[in-house]
Parts: C-alpha cells; sequence; structure tokens
C-alpha cells in the first residue's frame, strides 16, 4: 500500500493531514484506493495521529478515483474535494471536526470527456470567487513515453461564484464539458507541471506550488523539481508571476 497525495490544513488548534492509501498492484483488476486522515496539535514527527479511512474509497469499477485529497472551508462549512480520471472531480461535505465525509453528499464538479486526463484538484477562495486549480494530462513516467506535445501535465483553472457549483473558465465553458482556462504549462526547461497546491502566504500572497520536470536535468519520475511562483488575481482570474 503506498501513500500519495498529502494535503495540510490547520482547524482551530489541530492540524489534519489527508492522505490517499493506493494498492497499485490490481486485486481481481482493480486498483484499491481510500482517503484517510491524521491529526496532530504541533505537526512534529511522531506527533501524528492515523485515524483512518474518512468515508471515500474506490475499486476499479467505482465512478471515482479517491486520491488526491483537498479540504475546503467556506462560510463554516468543510468539503473534501478529490477524483482521478474515471469521472472527474467531485466534493462531498465532510462533518465537523472534518474527519469523515457525510454520506450521499457527493457534487461533480470537472470532467474531461475527451481521455479523462484530469486530477489534482485544489480548491482556493480569492474575492468573490472560488477557484477550482486542477491537473490535466499525462503526469507521469515521461522517460518512458512519447507524449504528442501538449498531451503532458499543465495546470489549468476554472471559477465559480460561492456555495454555487457551477466552475466554468475564462470563455464560459463549463468545467463538466472539458473546460479549463490554462494557468500554467510547459515552457522552456519546465516540462509537465503539475500536482499543484495554492494557498495565502503571509508575504507574498496567493502562491502556487507545483511538481515539474526540469529538462536540463532529467525526465525521470524521480527526478522532478519543486517549483512555485506568486500569482496575480487583479484581473479576476489568477495569472502566474515569476517567482
Amino acid at each position: 500500500m503506498d501513500v500519495w497525495a498529502p494535503d495540510v490544513h490547520r482547524v482551530g488548534n489541530k492540524f489534519y493531514l489527508y492522505y490517499a492509501a493506493v494498492r497499485d498492484a490490481p486485486l481481481e483488476r482493480q486498483n484499491l484506493a481510500a482517503i484517510g486522515v491524521a491529526t496532530s496539535s504541533t505537526m512534529d514527527i511522531g506527533s501524528w495521529k492515523d485515524l483512518g479511512g474518512i468515508g471515500i474509497q474506490s475499486n476499479g469499477k467505482s465512478q471515482y478515483n479517491a486520491i488526491d485529497p483537498n479540504l475546503f472551508e467556506e462560510k463554516g462549512n468543510m468539503y473534501m474535494v478529490s477524483g482521478s480520471y474515471r469521472m472527474g472531480l467531485v466534493q462531498a461535505s465532510m462533518k465537523n471536526p472534518p474527519t469523515a465525509v457525510i454520506p450521499d453528499t457527493d457534487i461533480k464538479l470537472a470532467y474531461q470527456p475527451k481521455n479523462h486526463a484530469i486530477e489534482g484538484a485544489t480548491m482556493f477562495k480569492y474575492g468573490r470567487f472560488n477557484y477550482l486549480f486542477f491537473s490535466q494530462g499525462d503526469c507521469c513516467k515521461y522517460d518512458k513515453k512519447k507524449l504528442a506535445e501538449g498531451d503532458e501535465y499543465k495546470i489549468k483553472v476554472c471559477r465559480s461564484k460561492p456555495s454555487i457549483v457551477d466552475f466554468r473558465d475564462k470563455n464560459g465553458t463549463s468545467c463538466m464539458d472539458g473546460g479549463g482556462t490554462v494557468l500554467f504549462k510547459s515552457e522552456g526547461d519546465v516540462y509537465g507541471p503539475g500536482g499543484q497546491g495554492v494557498y495565502d502566504d503571509e508575504k507574498h500572497g496567493p502562491v502556487l506550488y507545483y511538481h515539474y520536470v526540469n529538462k536540463a536535468i532529467g525526465y525521470e519520475d524521480g527526478q522532478k523539481q519543486f517549483g512555485w511562483n506568486k500569482l496575480d488575481f487583479s484581473s479576476g482570474w489568477p495569472v502566474v508571476k515569476s517567482s
């Protein structure tokens, strides 16, 4: 069992670490995955208490893939955003404290009809809108694949007014119909940026962080680099600024 995609949030006086536990080896040709949570009051090594699953799991027959968790809070309510490929990205309401989902509260957020290559959702509120950031394309093993230009990872974004789940891109195309405005894609030595998160930094303001391949270093998964850039929301849509 592998553990992927950590997502940490402070709620009250406690830190919540969400993760995806994934069984890559097929079990009756079905990959198994579940989202779990651990808590700590300090984030110190050895201080985390694993509480196990939050109620989101998947197998090969599930509509949604239970990976890439992201907690989002709005007006005192908390939601878990997750999903990868298959039927896309989904949101579910969380209990308080946020250690379990409320059953039967799933709402679809985004879907890629062409090849289902959408994952890594991050929800971020700025100004009058909620922004849904996600990765689209092929994420991995670039050293073993010969991808067509543009098929590699890229970061896209849609937005919606608060409390209304209707995410659309800059052209008005619904995220449920393959919409998404490209925020950051391959350029120069940067190849396949994705796996992103967004947070509001005390010094720099909104910050986008991500992993990417540096062509000058190598294309293997183990050679991926960490990157970050400031975001400018002055136009109502995020724009990547030079760090």
